[in-house]
């Protein structure tokens, strides 16, 4: 495989004499196989050189773009490639949407047309994206492994990484850089964030990069043979760089290291011929999504400023919180909660909070219960080192929200996800849950199990002698994590009921390798009821999460209790339509509008509440903007609604085009459009009603509609938004009512 540095700079580009040796473009790595496959390691501004060099190669491109993550230095350079605009170009493009967006919409960021005259979906080229989760790929004859990093022949591209903890090498002890080695082990040339000096490190903790010790330290624990430093400060100059790659070179020869160190330099190229690939492959594929909605999540502090930060970003993924104020209260609910993580405050009413982290997991039972330190003094402290005290992971404080969800959502995936799938055999195909039999079948007496459904709500208004009767025929199973006690697409024999332990009910898409997250269930709940009541195939599996206690009801009993009790036929009917009511706020704020792709009406208002919430504490105001097509129902009448369709859409790109990405667009009604726009105030209302209307024109001729096309607009402001929407759409109604009744005179 041969490797070609194109950029080699972090944070910034850095151009100038002296930065002429080892570069001041932003990352940028070519890896060519001996089959002529092509990889591209990140998007920064050494793209646009690549690019020029490709023209002069021959044609059509098929590239393989592979993105660490979407900040800007590794993306800015992208609008730049040139082989992107040329209609033979074929661009697949890799990366993590980890950081609230998706992989496109990141990269069409920095496209809109207020940064540049070209916008993403408007390139020659075939752009295909792939979204990436921990695990194994391939492009090729390339095997790719994936691994979330601490802010991602064998070579191991790691950049904007930092240590778990700040400890010196070349011993690590945190579970997080132990699997950072084990990541790079066997690696024939790492290159990795080498952004600071040990002493500049100290005042950037929590900045997402590596100093250069760590850097040669954790490779030469790897025991890779070569390592080159990346991701320069844009402060290091050309001699700066000398010195330290020097540094490194005396320290290695010193401890006896049988390990190659270089900085990086643009234009430097060489062959890497490697060992080959000698590590066991896991089934995990990177292609794979995760889902990690359900997960309970336990926050323990007493600051509430750190809580309602962590309640803006986490619920965003479906996870369950949990607030508890001090350690001894979270010690009391974590057997009741069973958190699937914690996020836990370093200074609490009643201690160290990292005094907690091994009794919170020995009262868990969970050896391996990923905790996350929120560290008062911006880094770990001694009393962190110890084997009892150690954490999963840490932020400094004042911590990202963001970031915060990001690293949430890794060991998330990691956890979660593990308990539920056991790897045991090298043929199973990829995705497939393995399905080990029950640790043991119960001949339990009927007495037994009639009780046992009694403590089940759905079955505690039959009578005694109806419970014995539906307890003769029925079964007791005990099922180990990471049991399919449904599959999808069986029939329906059974109706599960749940005395203990948990599962998550998941549905595969067709041809997909992924799996939806539909659900979870625990005790005292029941599941399999609509397969029997349909008479139907399952419509999706149920999977244990932990060990899962469930009695097995025959679909005859189960139907025939319905027909001897109206109770339990009307205790049913509950739970049905407790499911359909979380479904359908599940859709209302997840699925789009299919005509514009806004969000709807629903959305809109539970949207609102969590963006607002921000600005509170912050301090800052919001605008909304009510919008009405006029005449629409005409339109329709004379044109035909494909016409009104087109009409709707161009005032929704209109909306869209006219504010950013963190403010909120929602198609509200009919011919109603509603806009909430972050940090903006009186001053800015009129300016952006300006600008609607001139993009809403600009887009009615552009796209040849055969009128023109007219709307009401008015706006409301508060510099302290109220809980709910509702107050400021009247407000914002009655002034567009006004304007329109001004325009009418």
């Amino acid at each position: 495989m041969r490797v070609r540095f194109w950029g080699t700079r972090g944070s910034i580009p850095t151009p100038g004499h002296r930065t002429a040796v080892y570069g001041g473009n932003t990352s940028c790595v070519e890896l060519t196989t001996t089959d002529g496959t092509t990889l591209v390691l990140d998007s920064g501004t050494g793209i646009r050189v690549l690019g020029l060099d490709m023209l002069r190669r021959p044609s059509p491109h098929r590239i393989h773009l592979l993105i660490g993550h979407t900040h800007w230095d590794h993306i800015q350079g992208f609008p730049f490639f040139t082989p992107a605009f040329l209609p033979g170009t074929e661009l697949n493009i890799y990366g993590s949407s980890t950081f609230q967006r998706s992989l496109e919409d990141s990269l069409s960021g920095q496209m809109q047309y207020s940064y540049f005259p070209v916008k993403l979906k408007e390139l020659a080229s075939r752009l295909h994206y792939t979204e990436l989760e921990e695990g194994f790929f391939r492009i090729g004859n390339v095997l790719v492994e994936t691994q979330y990093l601490n802010h991602t022949s064998t070579i191991a591209y790691v950049t904007d990484h930092e240590p778990f903890w700040n400890s010196p090498g070349p011993v690590f002890q945190h579970p997080g850089d132990q699997r950072h080695i084990e990541f790079l082990r066997g690696a024939d040339l790492v290159i990795h964030d080498a952004q600071y000096t040990s002493e500049e490190y100290r005042t950037k903790l929590g900045w997402g990069h590596s100093p250069a010790d760590y850097a040669t330290d954790i490779c030469a624990a790897a025991g890779v043979p070569r390592v080159a430093l990346f991701h320069h400060d844009p402060t290091h100059d050309d001699e700066c760089l000398k010195r330290l790659e020097e540094i490194q070179r005396s320290r290695v020869t010193v401890m006896g290291w049988p390990l190659d160190v270089f900085a990086a330099a643009e234009g430097m190229e060489f062959e890497v011929a490697g060992r080959g690939w000698e590590r066991t492959v896991a089934e995990s594929s990177a292609l794979a999504r995760r889902p990690i909605a359900g997960g309970r999540v336990m926050i323990v502090s007493a600051q509430q400023g750190d809580v309602a930060a962590i309640e803006q970003v986490l619920p965003d993924d479906g996870l369950r919180l949990t607030p508890a104020p001090d350690g001894r209260t979270a010690l009391d609910l974590v057997s009741v909660y069973s958190p699937d993580l914690v996020i836990i405050n370093t200074r609490l009413t009643d201690g160290d909070g990292a005094s907690f982290i091994q009794l919170l997991r020995s009262r868990l039972g969970k050896p391996d219960l990923p905790i996350i330190l929120l560290t008062e003094d911006g880094g770990a402290t001694d009393t962190l080192y110890s084997a009892e005290s150690i954490a999963t992971d840490y932020l400094a404080k004042p911590f990202s929200p963001p970031m915060l969800r990001t690293r949430v959502r890794a060991w998330l995936a990691r956890t979660m996800n593990g308990n539920a799938v056991e790897v045991t055999s090298p043929a199973r195909r990829v995705g497939e849950i393995p399905e080990p039999a029950a640790d043991h079948e119960l001949p339990a007496s009927t007495g037994r199990l009639a009780e046992a459904l009694a403590s089940i709500p759905l079955f505690a208004t039959l009578t005694p002698d109806l419970l014995e009767h539906l307890a003769s025929r029925a079964t007791e199973h005990t099922y180990p994590p990471g049991h399919v006690i449904v599959r999808q697409d069986d029939v329906g024999l059974h109706t599960y009921a749940i005395v203990s332990g948990r599962a998550r009910v998941v549905e595969s898409l067709p041809d997909s390798p992924v799996e939806m997250f539909l659900g979870e269930l625990g005790a005292g709940e029941i599941f399999g009821e609509l397969g029997v009541l349909r008479e139907r195939p399952r419509s999706a599996s149920v999977v244990t999460l932990v060990r899962t206690r469930c009695i097995a009801i025959l679909r005859e009993d189960f139907l025939e209790m319905l027909q001897l009790s109206r109770e339990m036929s009307v205790a049913l009917l509950r739970v049905l339509a407790g499911r359909l009511y979380e479904a359908d706020r599940l859709l209302a704020r997840h699925v789009p509008d299919p005509l514009t792709g806004l969000p709807g009406r629903r959305a809109f208002h539970e949207l609102y509440r969590r963006l607002t919430a921000g600005t509170k504490r912050r301090g800052s105001s919001v605008l909304v903007l009510v919008v009405d097509v006029v005449h629409l129902k005409d339109i329709n009448d004379r044109f035909g609604y494909s016409v009104g369709d087109d009409v709707l859409r161009t005032v929704a790109d209109a909306l869209v085009e006219s504010s950013r990405s963190t403010d909120l667009v929602a198609r509200y009604g009919g011919d109603e459009f509603a806009a909430l726009l972050i940090e903006a105030g009186a001053k800015d209302a009129e300016v952006v009603v300006h600008r609607v209307q001139q993009k809403l024109n600009a887009l009615a001729l552009y796209r040849g509609l055969p009128l023109t096309v007219e709307c009401s607009i008015g706006y409301s402001v508060s510099q302290n938004p109220p809980e709910t929407a509702d107050e400021l759409l009247r407000l914002a109604d009655e002034h567009m009512q006004g304007r329109r009744s001004s325009h009418t005179k």
